[in-house]
């Protein structure tokens, strides 16, 4: 398990979860707003 803790990986995962993280709000509010996107 060392490689979580390198400079690279840690990166890594700190873009990965912020995709995530953006993916799921996005997903959210198109599922809870739905006027807001065109053609839902």
């Amino acid at each position: 398990m060392s490689f979580l803790y390198e400079e690279k990986t840690r990166k890594a995962m700190k873009w990965i979860w912020g995709f995530f993280a953006v993916l799921i709000i996005v997903s959210m509010v198109a599922l809870y707003a739905p006027g807001v996107i065109p053609g839902s």
